[in-house]
């Protein structure tokens, strides 16, 4: 029997030239390409911006944190992502974001968490199970770097948004972000 893994990268690599940025990081991921040639030969190595929007809609829905972290830590997202847009991914918490992924980022510039496409309605239902506990303490590592850090954009899913309690942990996170921006 012979496996998808079995044939040879330059087939592979021409086969994922086809796939959006995402879906050809996923293909990778599934393949488990530990090969560094063969890895960047089939999901490519320019990876300044990573939209799940740019795949199915379908698909970025049923994708995991586990999917999620496997691709971030596949394409070194601490050391080269500059854009992450989480665009249709209704189903993540946020867990997997946590450690290696994105903690610490020093290049991350612009994070969208809103889990929508440009120019669509924010409300979602059911509502997203994403979570403030599981985000914050990422997005926190990554401006606690001061000067080193690029982060400038932050968007938030509506189920934050709407939370009005002053004391909560995302208007607390909301007070050492500006307090960043404004220090810059």
């Amino acid at each position: 029997m012979i496996y998808l893994s079995d044939l040879p990268t330059g087939a592979l690599a021409h086969v994922s030239s086809f796939l959006a940025s995402p879906s050809r990081a996923l293909f990778a991921v599934a393949l488990k390409c530990e090969e560094v040639d063969s890895s960047s030969a089939i999901a490519g190595d320019d990876w300044d911006v990573l939209d799940f929007g740019d795949i199915e809609k379908d698909l970025a829905a049923k994708l995991s944190d586990e999917d999620i972290r496997g691709v971030l830590l596949f394409i070194d997202a601490v050391n080269n992502l500059k854009k992450l847009r989480l665009t249709n991914c209704i189903h993540v918490t946020g867990v997997g974001l946590e450690l290696e992924p994105l903690r610490g980022s020093t290049i991350m510039q612009q994070i969208n968490l809103s889990l929508v496409g440009d120019h669509e309605s924010p409300k979602l239902d059911p509502e997203p199970p994403i979570s403030c506990a599981e985000v914050i303490p990422i997005l926190d590592s990554i401006i606690e770097r001061g000067e080193d850090c690029s982060l400038e954009y932050l968007q938030f899913p509506k189920v934050w948004r709407k939370e009005r309690n002053t004391e909560s942990d995302f208007h607390a996170f909301l007070t050492r972000f500006n307090n960043y921006l404004s220090s810059r």
